[in-house]
């Protein structure tokens, strides 16, 4: 019985780690570009420009993290660059009214 317990609780952890990993850059931006169609109604030219400045950020942001030789505080400074750039970027692409929209789901995201 209890090596019954101690290998269902051995699965459930496993299995949380695997589920808290993270996917790769293009289930990263499918799932933005998704998100913000939802909540935006993007239209498709602006669906696909968007996924590939997701993409391209989270490949940068990637490979930033494998990069060793950074710093901690030299990491987090170039990835606040990429945000703040990703953000530019899409805003760009979008409408006035989309813009609004935008700018306050970015601030219900850092509450």
């Amino acid at each position: 019985m209890k090596k019954l317990f101690l290998t269902g609780i051995s699965l459930l952890f496993a299995l949380t780690l695997t589920f808290a990993q993270e996917g790769n850059p293009e289930e990263k931006a499918k799932q933005v570009v998704t998100e913000l169609t939802e909540k935006l109604t993007l239209t498709d030219d602006q669906q696909k420009s968007i996924y590939d400045i997701v993409l391209d950020n989270a490949k940068q942001k990637e490979a930033l993290k494998a990069d060793t030789t950074l710093s901690p505080e030299a990491l987090s400074e170039a990835v606040s660059r990429l945000k703040e750039t990703k953000k530019a970027q899409i805003t760009e692409k979008l409408s006035d009214e989309q813009k609004a929209l935008y700018a306050q789901i970015i601030a219900d995201k850092k509450k």
